[in-house]
């Protein structure tokens, strides 16, 4: 039951974002609505998509985040031990 939601909420949402940003497009250029249309259509398609795979998402950001805590980690502690090794040989 709680799939279906999510996808007649997603759905809906796409097809939102399609309708304001084929009419905000179209306003705003004045040139082919067909083609314009055919571009809302792909981002509504690639946001529905993406709104299908949340956990891949999720998972991508957290080893993203993990990478970079650990470059910064490594970074910091170069630092601080090379400032420690310093101030032994002096």
């Amino acid at each position: 039951m709680r799939r279906g939601r999510v996808r007649i909420v997603t759905g809906v949402l796409a097809f939102v974002l399609t309708v304001s940003v084929a009419a905000g497009t179209s306003v705003a250029a004045g040139t082919s609505s067909v083609g314009q249309a055919i571009d809302a259509t792909e981002l509504a398609m690639t946001t529905q998509t993406l709104a299908g795979q949340p956990l891949l998402i999720a998972a991508g950001g957290l080893l993203l985040g993990a990478g970079l805590g650990v470059a910064v980690a490594s970074g910091l502690t170069y630092w601080y031990k090379n400032r420690e090794i310093q101030g032994r040989l002096r």
